[in-house]
């Protein structure tokens, strides 16, 4: 079992840079099939920020066996948040640049589109084509030793970000903005990393990542809810880091050590997923519901979990240390 004080010194260091360097660099994206697994591994290859690098973005098959690469357009900063809009378009975010990337399912990126300076990390999909994110960063915090990346400020203001919740629309306006309150994380930076809407879209559910509360806010009547979930009595669930909908409703979120799943609605947990090491920080249920898709950010081993048993299934290593950030499948 991995200790309170190991883990938290592994969180304060989430993004120490990996000299790992590309040796191919032309995209080879294939048009998606269903079950394809995609893993965000940006490439750490500037010696001097350790959230930068060239961003990239792998596409396997179901047996996670390799079949492209994707380097991303328009990043400068790591790649994450991976998430499948539902026409097909699979979505990422390099908060630090800040850039929104959005690659066909024929495997090519789209433009990109300019939302917002701020530092969206997350989005969901409402039903009537409107789209919420999640702001990564709050406070006037520039840097967080020892982490050697430098924060940008909100132009015109003292602050890196708000932490709030923003609706779009999906021509790239905003429509309105949610005053969500937030945990802010170990080191107090963190906002709404990670969003899932709930109750026919009137209920956003989130996470600060590092932190230890599943907070709510009610859309529709602008107020924040109480806490779906605090984390204070669990001696193996000490933090969230990255939050997904599974296909049964419940919500599946990465807690470093492994993996928890709570009722969405009366945060109960369901059932704790025990990794054995630290380090396991993205997460996304397969579209079968039948394994977990999780990536160890240290590592950058990737694995698939059987729901049932908890045991591996799949295994592989992107060939990049501190790079892993975001994993999703596309159900076709």
């Amino acid at each position: 079992m991995i200790n309170r004080r190991t883990l938290m010194a592994a969180a304060a260091a989430l993004a120490i840079a990996s000299p790992t360097l590309a040796q191919d660099r032309v995209s080879d994206f294939k048009p998606f099939e269903a079950g394809d697994i995609f893993v965000a591994a940006t490439i750490m290859d500037n010696p001097t920020d350790d959230h930068m690098g060239t961003g990239r973005i792998f596409q396997y098959g179901s047996d996670l066996e390799l079949k492209g690469t994707l380097y991303t357009k328009g990043t400068k900063h790591k790649i994450g948040g991976l998430a499948f809009a539902p026409d097909g378009t699979l979505w990422a975010f390099a908060q630090g640049t800040p850039a929104i990337v959005e690659i066909g399912s024929d495997g090519i990126q789209k433009p990109v589109r300019n939302f917002s300076n701020r530092t969206l990390s997350s989005v969901t999909f409402a039903d009537d084509g409107n789209l919420f994110f999640g702001e990564h960063l709050i406070g006037k915090k520039l840097s967080v030793p020892p982490l050697t990346t430098r924060f940008n400020l909100l132009p015109g203001r003292d602050v890196i970000g708000d932490g709030y919740v923003f609706k779009f629309n999906s021509d790239a306006e905003l429509i309105e903005e949610f005053p969500t309150d937030v945990h802010g994380g170990v080191a107090g930076i963190h906002g709404a990393t990670s969003t899932v809407l709930a109750d026919d879209g009137t209920r956003m559910i989130y996470i600060s990542e590092t932190g230890n509360r599943v907070m709510q806010y009610d859309l529709a009547n602008r107020k924040q809810l109480p806490d779906l979930k605090v984390f204070d009595e669990h001696e193996e669930i000490f933090m969230v880091l990255t939050m997904m909908p599974m296909v049964d409703g419940s919500l599946l979120i990465s807690t470093g050590n492994g993996m928890v799943t709570l009722d969405q609605n009366t945060g109960e947990i369901i059932k704790y997923y025990d990794m054995d090491s630290g380090g396991w920080a993205a997460c996304a249920p397969t579209a079968d519901g039948e394994n977990i898709i999780v990536g160890n950010f240290f590592s950058g081993q990737v694995v698939l979990v059987s729901v049932e048993t908890g045991k591996v299934v799949q295994s592989d290593f992107i060939g990049q240390n501190n790079s892993l950030s975001g994993v999703a499948q596309y159900p076709g």
